[in-house]
């Protein structure tokens, strides 16, 4: 769905990310320094960059410094800054040009839903026609908008809080508790009007009763519909 450009000079931490990417369906071109970051930004146009804080050569900042002075290719494409550094503060590194932090080590889903939240191609899509229904969801608690909207307002905290449970079912490879979320998950879709998450949780049930492997990639189409429907929801 997008193309990435990812720079890291940790080759763990490379290989992380471009298995990450492709799981959710993401295109990735990976480098180790960020002269080769720079270079690659200023021949080829991608969707997003993901720029390691401390790479030989020139870091993060500088990176995307280059590449924001620059007036060709992603002068304004969407930056992460990703870094091991728990300290580094995610209101200093927007002020720099970044959209948000990754913060070292992440969880699948944690990332995914970074994806979802800023990645053009992933952010854009013109899918919010079955997000929500507001006629499903009226049918479901007796025409009581009132009713619909503070049902609404708990739906957003759940998802929300979402990506970092997944993470935790996936860690441990939980089948059981993961099931047993997508059934609340399910419920709260069905009360707030969600069809199209409704169907995402389908797939996953379907992969869980079909597959002995983890559902790597039904999760990334789940934590992706979760973020199209936070998204509705405001």
């Amino acid at each position: 769905m997008g193309k990435i450009l990812v720079a890291d000079d940790n080759p763990l931490s490379l290989n992380f990310f471009c298995e990450a990417f492709a799981v959710a369906g993401h295109e990735s071109m990976a480098v180790m320094d960020g002269i080769a970051a720079r270079e690659a930004a200023l021949d080829q146009q991608f969707d997003l960059l993901v720029l390691d804080a401390r790479m030989p050569g020139l870091d993060g900042v500088a990176v995307l410094g280059e590449i924001r002075a620059n007036t060709g290719l992603n002068q304004s494409t969407p930056t992460l800054l990703s870094t091991a550094d728990a300290a580094l503060d995610r209101t200093a590194a927007r002020s720099q040009g970044f959209v948000d932090i990754i913060y070292k080590p992440i969880g699948l889903a944690a990332l995914h839903a970074l994806l979802a939240r800023h990645l053009p191609a992933t952010a854009d899509r013109a899918r919010t026609g079955d997000v929500l229904d507001d006629d499903l969801a009226a049918a479901k608690t007796g025409g009581d908008a009132t009713i619909v909207a503070a049902l609404r307002g708990l739906f957003a905290s759940e998802l929300d809080a979402l990506p970092d449970e997944l993470d935790r079912f996936s860690a441990t490879v939980d089948r059981e508790g993961l099931y047993d979320r997508l059934h609340r998950l399910d419920a709260s879709a069905g009360f707030c009007g969600a069809p199209a998450l409704g169907k995402s949780i389908a797939a996953v049930r379907e992969r869980l009763d079909a597959e002995a492997s983890w559902p790597h990639a039904a999760l990334a189409e789940l934590l992706s519909t979760c973020m199209d429907t936070r998204r509705a929801l405001g």
